[in-house]
């Protein structure tokens, strides 16, 4: 039988202790679920978990194996999908290293130049993927199939033309990929829940903010899976792996509020007990009215996760990011009233008066905290993503980018890789952001999430 092997590298050096790191490896579970079991012995290996020097995982790659696919994104993955690659060819030179995912996508030429890339997949792969498989099988010219660059037995570098993939709900449910990891490792007890576990309704935003790459891999499109299939996957995870909590990793799962709607009555007509969480943006939220909101918490809603960015309306304006800090006091008093609890995101440092964003900011965090004190606040800063407006912006305010991808190991978003932050302002950044990354939980909150009084 033939095998496929994917490989999901380490995002820390630390093995990414942090257990908000330890979600599922959605962009390699998703591909292995697109092929037929009987036709295709699929291992998948999780670099944050398995340690790649074990021999077993040599011992399987053999002749058999079709291809290796790495799915990286800008950061330590690079570093870590690069020491695997090797690996595999030093076992078999001639074994196809396909790589895929965000940063791939975004920086194909520069990524296929790497001696340990031989094919990049640009964008969803559940199409691509199999189409490049059959390709392979039969040693035919890639050039027919879309989303593609590769290196010819020559050495050329072809680039196939590029097109938006069918819908997400067209794709094979994840829930076969199931089998392919040990999913209890992937199940962790986080904001006062014992067993969480993710899980992907939709893809995309039909949002345009500047410095974000949704918009650069999904062209500001969203899909999704319609209430009915969302509830058959979120069913499985309880019934048979005993969550008590889904954490949804959509993109923006609040998009279509009807569809959220459904999903909520459908949990309530099965009466599967668990809460859940999702994305939204303030605009959306902020609309949806108190009988709505009560629905939801029936059925479980407990948190919504939104980006809010920055304090200071100048900025905003200029991330295309359309609401004001009277907005976000509204969600913020809204969540209060129907006791969600908000995960809200900040990034502070951009280019045009990064001091006064970030006093604007930290204003806007401590009047958040007045009303709701437990309001769950994280705080970055800001790194131009791949594939942005702002990346351009930050070219244009100095910023120098890598221009191989070993050199992009580097840069990571934990990292502080703009230029034009003070020492001074990046030691108060710094107090702050350690301030609210604390991973102690208080009793306050603790109470919170169990629906205690407090």
């Amino acid at each position: 039988m033939k095998k496929i092997l994917f490989y999901y590298p380490e995002i820390a050096e630390d093995k990414d202790s942090s257990l908000l790191y330890r979600g599922l490896p959605f962009s390699v579970m998703t591909l292995a679920a697109q092929f037929d079991p009987e036709q295709f012995q699929i291992k998948i290996i999780d670099g944050r978990l398995d340690n790649i020097n074990n021999n077993g995982i040599w011992e399987w790659l053999d002749e058999h194996v079709v291809c290796v696919g790495i799915s990286a994104m800008t950061s330590y993955q690079i570093k870590n999908g690069l020491t695997f690659a090797r690996k595999v060819k030093n076992h078999y030179p001639d074994m196809p290293v396909v790589w895929g995912g965000w940063h791939p996508s975004l920086m194909p030429m520069q990524t296929i130049m790497n001696e340990l890339v031989d094919i990049v997949c640009i964008g969803q792969g559940e199409v691509t993927l199999p189409n490049l498989l059959e390709g392979l099988l039969e040693q035919r010219d890639l050039n027919d199939i879309p989303n593609l660059v590769y290196k010819t037995a020559e050495g050329k570098v072809v680039q196939t033309k590029i097109e938006f993939l069918k819908a997400f709900s067209d794709t094979k449910p994840i829930e076969r990929a199931y089998p392919y990891v040990n999913m209890e490792s992937y199940i962790q007890p986080l904001w006062g829940n014992k067993r969480v576990v993710g899980y992907e309704s939709s893809r995309g935003c039909p949002w345009h903010c500047k410095f974000c790459s949704i918009h650069a891999v999904y062209h500001s499109q969203w899909n999704c899976l319609n209430p009915m299939r969302v509830v058959d996957g979120v069913e499985i995870l309880k019934k048979i792996y005993s969550a008590d909590a889904i954490h949804f990793f959509d993109n923006n799962f609040f998009v279509n509020s009807s569809r959220v709607r459904e999903i909520s009555n459908l949990l309530r007509e099965r009466r599967l007990n668990l809460r859940w969480d999702g994305t939204s943006v303030v605009e959306q939220f902020v609309k949806f009215n108190d009988g709505y909101l009560d629905e939801l918490r029936q059925s479980g809603f407990f948190r919504v996760i939104v980006g809010i960015e920055s304090g200071d309306e100048d900025v905003l304006k200029r991330l295309n990011k359309r609401h004001t800090q009277a907005q976000v006091l509204e969600l913020v008093e809204k969540c209060k009233r129907h006791n969600i609890m908000p995960s809200l995101s900040f990034m502070v440092g951009f280019p045009w008066n990064p001091e006064k964003d970030f006093y604007c900011t930290v204003g806007l965090i401590e009047k958040i905290k007045k009303i709701l004190p437990e309001t769950e606040i994280l705080l970055f800063i800001f790194s131009p993503y791949l594939g942005t407006e702002m990346f351009e912006t930050a070219v244009a305010y100095g910023m120098q980018f890598p221009q191989s991808l070993e050199e992009w190991v580097e840069y990571t978003y934990d990292k502080v890789n703009v230029p034009w932050i003070s020492p001074n302002l990046f030691r108060k950044i710094d107090r702050y952001i350690q301030f609210f990354g604390t991973k102690q939980m208080p009793p306050s909150t603790e109470a919170f999430f169990k629906n205690q009084k407090f």
